[in-house]
């Protein structure tokens, strides 16, 4: 069964993420950029034919990219080894995994409530306990709780809702 896919959704949803993957293994900036443009020609002219489950869209996108600058390594820098990093094909799709989530998560962090937002930053990037937090926040462990648990519900909510 074939999927249709939504080119305009695919490109804003992944050109940063394949941009920042492509920037970081090539330092010729022109080269990048005819890269970027190269992987979602190709999505756009192989994606008619795309097979797969459309919740995975990603990992043929990452497949794409990484084939790509491996193909590039190959034809114009003959005399610099393909990096390591390229080889593991489980590598790109963690990374891009990784990076998407992180975009998720920033998105999803900018539309909590200022408490919520202070809240979950205190707890899980600072490692504060939700004790120190209320101690911090000069308000109630129950207010620090409900709000840390408002902000997992939402944030739940929208990963619910979110591609990756």
């Amino acid at each position: 069964m074939n999927t249709q896919l939504d080119y305009t959704a695919i490109w804003h949803q992944y050109k940063d993420s394949v941009s920042r993957y492509i920037f970081s293994h090539i330092s010729n900036t022109t080269d990048c950029e005819d890269l970027v443009s190269t992987v979602f020609t190709k999505i756009v002219s192989t994606g008619n034919s795309y097979r797969g489950d459309p919740n995975s869209v990603s990992s043929f996108i990452y497949r794409t990219t990484q084939n790509l600058v491996i193909d590039y390594y190959r034809t114009r820098k003959r005399h610099e080894e393909i990096p390591e990093s390229l080889e593991a094909a489980s590598c790109i799709e963690d990374e891009f995994l990784k990076q998407t989530t992180l975009d998720f998560l920033a998105d999803a962090l900018a539309l909590l409530g200022d408490m919520e937002r202070r809240v979950i930053i205190f707890h899980y990037y600072k490692n504060l306990s939700l004790t120190d937090i209320a101690t911090k926040m000069q308000i109630s462990y129950g207010r620090v709780k409900l709000a840390h648990n408002r902000a997992l519900s939402f944030i739940k909510e929208q990963f619910k809702n979110y591609d990756l």
